[in-house]
């Protein structure tokens, strides 16, 4: 009996040497997780600083140990900055298994890519999506930025009660329909009901082709404005800046935080000095997390972050707390995200709600000497 005994107990420790071993190494499984934003050409500037921010934190998480033990593992796709692209990309992306992807980065893509996201239990954190259109709903699109009524609603009030503006023209692009008309639209309202007057408005589509600048020029000029609203990227911001500043024509330019970025003072130089702007990051109002964010960012990447950087940065780390909450499982996060507050973050503090929509401050920025400028900070 002793000598069977004996000969027993190095198959035993074999076998629980064996599921130690494989139980580790289960554990240890890297967390797939996904990107999915414009990295090509010219309206590129969004998804490509997205991508770079994502990418730092997964480096910082996965040097300070991963996620309860478990490394991360970044699969980035190109939406190719349409509606097709964005539903290809995250096809490839949740076949490849990832339990989120963060992205889109403009509002078109992330509604086309809702139906695919919702027929799965992969989840959608975007970090610059903030159209009204996808806004209080149960779904598994969660956002880390407010949503676009807010900016609309304070530019539109600060160029009436501050600036004294009172006959406004709009030029947006409806290339972005689903983000640039419900802010065109939101400011349309509060803009004169305030007592501002809207003369007219201007549309163009940046997708089909070179944009007629002249032609739109003309346009707006009959309409006698006193300023314009742009809701337009960065680029085509800063080309319609350089027209009216070679037409002489003297308006002021308000534009949404889509224009927000370093390509608009790049590209207009000092064309779009005195460009104002409704925005959820100032990047002047800086803390300590941002601080130390900002510098690593240039280290690692060789140019300042924008908005769309921070925001990226940020995506990650509340899917890293809400997998932390979840006992290190990435299933069910649609359920834990809800409710996960920020009191301090590189973007300042947000909650996000039971719609996976949050709230933030916002601020009044103008390009002054070649840089974003706050002249009114942190209103809720």
């Amino acid at each position: 009996m002793d000598s069977f005994s004996n000969m027993k107990l190095p198959r035993v420790l074999f076998i629980l040497i064996f599921l130690c071993l494989f139980l580790c190494s289960c554990s240890e499984d890297p967390i797939r997780i996904g990107f999915s934003g414009s990295l090509k050409g010219k309206y590129s500037d969004l998804g490509v600083q997205g991508r770079n921010g994502v990418t730092l934190a997964v480096e910082d998480i996965n040097r300070n140990g991963g996620i309860n033990g478990r490394k991360l593992e970044l699969l980035i796709r190109d939406d190719e900055n349409t509606s097709e692209g964005a539903v290809k990309a995250d096809r490839e992306l949740i076949k490849a298994g990832v339990s989120v992807i963060f992205g889109h980065m403009t509002s078109s893509q992330s509604l086309a890519a809702i139906k695919e996201i919702k027929e799965n239990e992969v989840i959608f954190i975007s970090p610059t999506t903030s159209t009204n259109l996808i806004q209080g709903i149960n779904d598994n699109f969660f956002r880390v930025i407010p949503t676009l009524t807010n900016l609309s609603q304070s530019l539109a009030e600060y160029a009436v009660k501050t600036l004294g503006k009172k006959r406004v023209a709009v030029l947006w692009d409806r290339s972005n329909k689903p983000f640039a008309e419900p802010y065109k639209d939101t400011f349309v309202e509060f803009f004169t009901k305030n007592g501002g007057k809207i003369v007219g408005e201007v549309d163009f589509s940046s997708y089909s082709g070179p944009v007629d600048w002249k032609t739109i020029m003309d346009k707006l000029k009959k309409l006698n404005p006193d300023s314009i609203i742009a809701v337009t990227a960065a680029r085509d911001l800063a080309v319609f800046a350089q027209h009216s500043k070679l037409d002489k024509t003297g308006w002021t330019i308000l534009s949404s935080m889509w224009g927000y970025t370093k390509e608009l003072i790049q590209t207009g130089g000092k064309s779009v000095e005195g460009v104002i702007f409704s925005v959820h990051f100032a990047e002047d109002i800086s803390n300590h997390d941002y601080e130390n964010f900002k510098q690593s960012f240039i280290a690692r990447f060789g140019w300042p972050p924008n908005f769309a950087a921070a925001f990226g940065y940020e995506s990650v780390m509340v899917f890293a707390e809400a997998v932390k909450r979840n006992d290190g499982s990435t299933k069910g996060l649609a359920k834990v995200l809800p409710s996960i507050t920020f009191k301090k973050s590189i973007v300042g503090p947000f909650r996000i709600d039971e719609f996976g929509d949050v709230e933030g401050t916002k601020h009044i920025v103008e390009v002054r000497n070649g840089t974003f400028v706050s002249v009114s900070r942190g209103k809720k």
